[in-house]
């Protein structure tokens, strides 16, 4: 029940705040406003300082592998093509899914698709 109150308050919050970090690009870019960037921003910061300090308690731990730097800027650049192409980020799409926008929905199979081919390797 907890998790149903705290995901329809999400979705209540960023369907009101529009956030959408492909608007926050685009409204920086095309409108030259940089609200929904800095606070794109502020985000990253707050996940920042949560996710180090899980690390530092010992909630979670880092591996200590090497940093796949190819796979890192080949998967982003591809990410990338794929918000351009959804229309939005992950965010974006999901409360555009909620009202009601057929796209939208079309891009969250593509994303439920992707995360599966992800978790269970389609092959061999």
């Amino acid at each position: 029940m907890f998790g149903i109150i705290c995901g329809l308050l999400l979705g209540f919050v960023l369907q009101r705040g529009r956030f959408c970090v492909v608007g926050a690009y685009r409204d920086l870019i095309l409108a030259k406003d940089g609200r929904m960037f800095l606070a794109t921003f502020i985000v990253i910061a707050i996940q920042s300082i949560g996710v180090y300090a899980l690390n530092d308690t010992g909630v979670i731990q880092f591996g200590n592998d090497g940093f796949p730097w190819l796979g890192t800027i080949v998967g982003g650049f591809i990410f990338g093509i794929g918000m351009f192409l959804a229309g939005g980020c992950a965010t974006g799409t999901w409360y555009r899914a909620g009202e009601g926008m057929i796209g939208s929905w079309v891009a969250l199979f593509g994303y439920l698709l992707g995360a599966a081919m992800t978790k269970y390797r389609f092959s061999d």
